[in-house]
């Protein structure tokens, strides 16, 4: 039944996917071929956000870069495939993991090994490796865009429930991404391609769910 009622939405799940996606090798295009206007936007966006740098904000936005981070996104993540594997089945609990370990993992970690973009100077906290894209940005996006996702599609039955789910999940993102600049360890260019990337990833998976025969097996 869930199937039937989801096919009008397999068109849009299609075209954001290729929109995002594209979005994000835009994104790259401009990094590789370090783009004025990206050049532009970086400073202009990072002397906004960073201009009044203050001990208590970047206190408070440590606390989010952490929710972002790989330690707390895998445990999450554990957590979730456990659940779902109770909850949903076996299927559908791969298919999840399966998303989360390329979103938060394989494809940032590809695109940072092939970029080499290097890391701002004037970091505030101590990290290591390459800046492009954000791996918080896009590691976030997908879990807790999935997580939000399977909630709000699979599990929550009143609208106002959906609505908090969905505000608060972007908020979270809005706010881990925000976090990776104001402290310095990556470019605002970093953080929408993370985003654009996970984003491009959860359409073109739940197209595959709806499309696949896991939901009838969960």
């Amino acid at each position: 039944m869930l199937n039937s009622k989801k096919q009008p939405a397999h068109s849009i799940l299609l075209v954001s996917g290729t929109l995002f996606a594209l979005i994000f090798l835009f994104f790259w295009r401009s990094v590789s071929t370090k783009a004025e206007w990206l050049t532009q936007l970086d400073q202009s966006l990072n002397h906004l956000i960073r201009s009044d740098l203050k001990e208590p904000f970047i206190k408070f936005f440590k606390v989010f870069t952490d929710l972002g981070g790989t330690m707390i996104l895998t445990l999450f993540s554990v957590l979730l495939f456990l659940f779902l594997w109770k909850t949903k089945g076996l299927l559908f609990s791969l298919w999840a993991g399966f998303t989360l370990l390329l979103g938060e993992l394989v494809l940032p970690q590809i695109v940072k090994h092939i970029e080499l973009r290097p890391r701002p100077l004037d970091k505030l906290i101590s990290i290591s490796g390459y800046s492009f894209p954000s791996g918080h940005a896009a590691g976030s996006t997908a879990f807790y865009g999935l997580t939000a996702l399977i909630l709000i599609l699979f599990f929550l039955k009143k609208a106002w429930q959906k609505w908090i789910i969905g505000i608060l999940a972007f908020l979270l993102i809005s706010l881990i991404m925000f976090s990776r600049v104001y402290l310095g360890v990556h470019y605002p260019s970093d953080v929408f391609a993370g985003f654009s990337l996970s984003a491009s990833l959860l359409s073109f998976s739940f197209y595959f769910l709806f499309k696949s025969p896991i939901l009838q097996r969960s």
